[in-house]
């Protein structure tokens, strides 16, 4: 266990969380405008323009990114594999979505998901929903019963992979995204040594760049 945990957090840690954190706030951002951009075109007569942006596109991707600052900064913290540490989050997301997928699964006549929409597990895979997904909506709709506060979706797998499946996909492409924009656009100097022997060589190539 010795060998897999680390306590230390250095200067050109934070350097690096800083540009890692400001950036996958960038491109998440990006993406989510162009998917609400995709949908518009492709289908003006379907798209449903938010009744609150503040609501529905600025709370939601705030919330991601602070979610994405916390698991990453702490798994720099507590975890020795820094290539690990970059996809925390992806795998935080992975437990929380199947728990809440699994807890609101009912047999009755076949396996439904069933909830209700002031539901904190709904809520919270609603807040973690990508618009770029959402334009899948266009070709592959999700119907069910959605009245009286139910939440029912006909088919379940469609649920499972509108939801669950590609918004993980997401969350992983936009984070292997990420690292590969701030090595690209900081020229290298933000690239973390992979194991903790390696951070003391890295504190010296930081502050003789500061001289």
């Amino acid at each position: 266990m010795t060998n897999f945990f680390t306590m230390k957090l250095t200067k050109p840690d934070m350097k690096y969380l800083v540009q890692m954190i400001l950036t996958w706030t960038f491109i998440n951002l990006t993406f989510n405008m162009f998917g609400l951009l995709i949908t518009k075109l492709l289908n003006e007569a379907e798209y449903t323009y938010l009744e609150s942006i503040a609501n529905e596109f600025v709370k939601p991707l705030i919330i991601q990114s602070l979610l994405f600052g916390v698991c990453i900064s702490a798994a720099f913290i507590f975890l020795k594999n820094r290539k690990l540490a970059h996809y925390l989050f992806v795998f935080v997301q992975l437990v929380v979505f199947h728990l809440i997928f699994i807890l609101n699964l009912k047999i009755h006549h076949g396996l439904h998901f069933v909830s209700t929409f002031d539901n904190f597990g709904l809520q919270y895979l609603s807040i973690n929903g990508q618009y770029l997904i959402d334009v899948l909506y266009l070709y592959f709709p999700i119907n069910g019963t959605f009245e009286n506060n139910m939440f029912l979706p006909d088919n379940t797998y469609t649920f499972y992979l509108h939801w669950i499946f590609l918004n993980l996909v997401y969350y992983f492409g936009l984070t292997w995204i990420t690292i590969k924009t701030v090595k690209y656009l900081f020229d290298h100097k933000a690239e973390i040594p992979e194991n903790k022997e390696d951070l003391n060589q890295t504190k010296i190539y930081f502050q003789s760049e500061e001289l």
